[in-house]
């Protein structure tokens, strides 16, 4: 998944994420759940379960647990690319770039701010060419928008 971070289970398991420091107190079965669900959304709790040696109604419970204390922020699944990317490299006005960057974040999760001739880098998907150019058009339509260059 695209922004994965691996919990490590073990020493200093219990609320710490690598990069990132959770609020919450989680054991080494939270971690491993979690592991287990980034690699697989899907998965059956009957699975995490026999993995994890506990009852399916334990897991669901921790995972209830960590949704609602926003550890799990959503579920997600990762797709085969389909259509059309292209990396969309924008050049700002002096000041417009964070703007710039707000709007991009409506229309791709991958944004990026650059420095040289471009100062904002945006991926973008698509059905087909068309609807990448029709997504590449509303980009440079915004205020603050110089120029763009895009990558297919």
């Amino acid at each position: 998944m695209e922004g994965r971070e691996d919990v490590r289970p073990g020493a200093g398991a219990k609320g710490t994420k690598t990069g990132t420091t959770y609020t919450h107190s989680m054991d080494d079965t939270d971690v491993r759940i979690l592991n287990m669900l980034r690699d697989n959304s899907r998965m059956k709790n009957t699975e995490i379960a026999r993995q994890v040696g506990l009852t399916e109604r334990a897991v669901r419970a921790r995972i209830e647990k960590l949704t609602r204390e926003k550890v799990i922020t959503k579920f997600t699944i990762e797709t085969s690319p389909v259509g059309v990317e292209g990396i969309v490299l924008i050049d700002t006005h002096v000041g417009r770039t964070p703007a710039v960057k707000d709007k991009a974040r409506l229309m791709s999760e991958s944004v990026f701010e650059c420095s040289g001739d471009f100062d904002v880098a945006v991926r973008l998907r698509a059905d087909s060419l068309d609807d990448l150019n029709r997504k590449v058009d509303e980009l440079r339509a915004f205020p603050g928008v110089i120029r763009t260059s895009t990558l297919i």
